[in-house]
């Protein structure tokens, strides 16, 4: 709860700020204003720098000054008193519709806090004060992402750059971006643009322990460098999981251990190659002291850096000195930052030209071997960010993407159609190139539209042919076309928010004009006998036979390359890359989707029932409370499994040392499934499948609560 007065000089500098947007609005320069209301245009200036409060005649006299319709509201908008919602901020948008919340939730509370309030709407009422603060947030919060995913090198980094305009002058013709761009496995980690300050680059570094395994993976790698070819699996285990491009980079570049290309020169001369790293590792006696060696050269000591913010007196333009300065930092060229884990790359400017919101635009970790990581899914569980499922165009929806959207579903996600949308993105001549019929596409937008319907059709099996979709090339089309689109996704994302605020403002404004109504009450018990009985036959959860805790563990594995499996059991699985923790937690919101989702769907049915029936008007947002009811308690119980499954990788599977040892011991061919074998051993034959039995009691118990909470609504009779 939230209780304050009307203070009309509170935050000086909001209201400040909002007189000098309305006095813009009505076409007044400062010094007209002053005039008009016979104040010196310095007290003026101050009062919209924020520097001198007003008394309540004082904003009178501003207010009439201006004359505007805008103006006139003003006060009225600051004598509003917030006392059970968070009061958003001067000018938001969403303003009057948060107050009517906000005055609905007054008089809910007062009349729930009365003594005598009838116990047929008593918890109905509570019920509606949790509803309307949790939908109010929402709707408040206007920090949103758009999180690009997709493999490397589909051209993520090129498009962002491009729609946020991230670039310089090329001698090619073609512009060049900010962020550092190529072929794939360039970005060493997720970059995130925002608005700040100025222009900047804010590093999270990786832990020590991270840095720590990574000098261990490239010290192994070039003591046994991987063997490539048709029995490169022959080596799985032996000692070497490689490391990936963007890692070995960054280190060979920190501790200056260069690797050169062979060289002709104009004689004929052929200068070898070399590789410094490698003539290390044959100087010294094993992987451990060749890792001691290599954290030496690194100096992290001088690496303890996270910011850097451009400067005029640098005497290079800001977009050229970020350019310089990231690639610098992703490639551990620069001598005070670390391996970073995530790079903000921070302008002065608002992301999408929109000043309403506040948009981070997340440049993923290209996916190289699997897409079912913790890293990309857990952007589906955010209901502020925008999920943009980036594709090549002739794959379009990628294998990598069907899967994602495949796991998001068995996991539960419920918000896939407003917060997911596919981007395809065609090279040169491609869009032309698609036929219909035998016919070629005649322009580039019909190639486009007959590459959605393509599109559609493969996402169909997954109930997901009403995805948005678009297409960008990012050598020919206008960014403001992906810059609008992107926008109205998230308006859309909003409108959601609102959507439901609305609803809830709707219904609590119900029950407060039925409250007396003996005739809505009997009205109310007709539905509320339809809606308990199927709660009744319906408390109990049928076992999911067909799933297990560690199947998304086992398919993840099989699925992986060698050397992924590799370096997660070398970190007893704790490889971003293949994270037992996370393939646990996904496991566990598939059993608990797959047992409950059908039961929410049943009690849908028979709300809906209630909704089509004229007879039962009175009792249609009781039916609508009970089903948000529902919905949140299955959203609690998939958050609930993801945690036990999270809970059976840190309390049981990661402290078993004898189970890591034995998977580390397994090396040659057939790796992959000598590994999953043991996996599938320590649940199933060590466990007796005890991790299964934890998530159905967890979901039973966590059902019989969410179905209470829908009977405690309901009048009974």
């Amino acid at each position: 709860m939230i209780e304050k007065e009307a203070d009309m000089s509170r935050d000086a500098a909001a209201v400040g700020k909002h007189l000098a947007g309305l006095r813009e609005q009505a076409g007044l320069k400062q010094n007209e204003l002053a005039k008009n209301v016979q104040w010196s245009a310095a007290v003026l200036s101050r009062v919209e720098a924020g520097e001198r409060p007003l008394a309540d005649d004082e904003l009178d006299i501003i207010l009439e000054g201006i004359g505007t319709p805008e103006a006139a509201r003003l006060k009225e908008i600051l004598a509003r008193q917030w006392h059970r919602l968070p009061e958003p901020t001067l000018g938001d948008a969403d303003a009057d519709l948060l107050w009517e919340a906000e005055e609905v939730a007054q008089e809910i509370h007062a009349l729930a806090e009365q003594p005598d309030v009838k116990q047929l709407f008593e918890r109905r009422l509570v019920r509606y004060e949790e509803e309307m603060s949790t939908a109010a947030q929402r709707v408040l919060d206007k920090r949103f992402r758009v999180a690009f995913m997709g493999t490397i090198g589909v051209g993520k980094s090129t498009g962002i750059c491009r729609i946020e305009q991230l670039e310089l002058p090329s001698a090619k013709g073609m512009p060049t971006a900010v962020l550092e761009t190529g072929t794939g496995g360039i970005t060493i980690c997720d970059v995130h643009i925002r608005k700040g300050p100025g222009y900047g680059l804010i590093i999270e570094p990786c832990s020590e322990d991270e840095i720590r395994h990574h000098v261990t993976d490239f010290a192994n790698s070039l003591l046994n460098p991987a063997k490539a070819g048709d029995n490169e699996e022959e080596e799985a285990g032996s000692g070497s999981p490689g490391i990936s491009r963007e890692i070995d980079r960054a280190l060979r570049s920190m501790t200056s251990l260069r690797r050169r290309r062979s060289e002709r020169k104009s004689d004929g001369t052929v200068i070898p190659a070399s590789d410094e790293a490698r003539d290390l590792a044959a100087s010294v006696a094993d992987a451990k002291a060749l890792s001691v060696e290599i954290l030496a050269r690194m100096e992290l000591h001088k690496r303890d850096r996270r910011d850097l913010w451009h400067d005029a007196s640098s005497g290079k333009p800001p977009l050229a000195w970020l350019q310089e300065n990231f690639e610098k930092i992703n490639n551990g060229r620069h001598p005070e930052f670390t391996v970073p884990k995530r790079i903000e790359v921070v302008v002065p400017t608002a992301i999408l030209g929109d000043d309403t919101v506040t948009v981070t635009l997340v440049d993923s970790r290209g996916i190289d071997d699997l897409a079912a990581r913790a890293d990309l899914e857990q952007h589906f569980d955010d209901a502020h960010t925008l999920v943009m499922l980036c594709t090549l165009f002739a794959q379009a929806p990628s294998t990598e993407i069907r899967q994602l959207l495949t796991r998001a579903k068995e996991a539960g996600v419920r918000t896939l159609g407003t917060q997911a949308a596919i981007l395809a993105l065609p090279r040169v001549g491609e869009a032309l190139s698609v036929k219909f019929e035998g016919e070629l596409a005649q322009t580039e937008q019909e190639g486009y539209d007959l590459k959605g319907d393509e599109v559609r059709l493969k996402l169909h099996p997954l109930g997901l042919d009403h995805l948005p979709i678009a297409f960008f090339n990012s050598a020919s089309d206008d960014p403001a076309t992906l810059r609008a689109f992107i926008a109205e996704r998230i308006d859309a994302i909003r409108e959601t928010h609102r959507a439901a605020l609305r609803e809830i403002i709707a219904g609590a404004r119900d029950l407060l004009v039925n409250y007396e109504k003996e005739q809505a009450e009997e009205t109310l018990r007709t539905a509320a006998r339809r809606l308990a009985i199927w709660l009744k036959d319906n408390t109990d959860l049928p076992r999911s036979a067909s799933r297990r805790v560690h199947d998304s563990l086992l398919s993840t594995t099989r699925a992986a390359h060698w050397k992924t499996v590799y370096a997660t059991i070398s970190r007893r699985g704790g490889w971003p890359n293949l994270d037992y923790a996370h393939q646990l937690s996904h496991g566990a919101r598939r059993i608990a989707t797959h047992v409950v989702e059908e039961k929410l769907d049943g009690f849908k049915t028979i709300a809906t029932s209630v909704l089509s029936d004229d007879e039962l008007t009175d009792a249609h947002n009781l039916a609508r409370q009970a089903v948000r009811t529902l919905e949140a308690g299955f959203d609690e119980i998939i958050r609930n499994a993801q945690l036990v499954g999270e809970s059976i990788y840190a309390d049981d599977l990661r402290e078993d040392l004898e189970f890591w040892r034995a998977c580390s011991a397994i090396a040659g061919r057939g790796y992959k499934d000598r590994v999953n074998k043991r996996n599938q051993q320590w649940f199933e034959d060590e466990r007796h499948s005890e991790a299964d039995a934890r998530v159905m009691e967890l979901v039973a118990q966590k059902w019989s609560e969410a179905v209470a909470e829908v009977r405690a609504l309901l009048p009974e009779g």
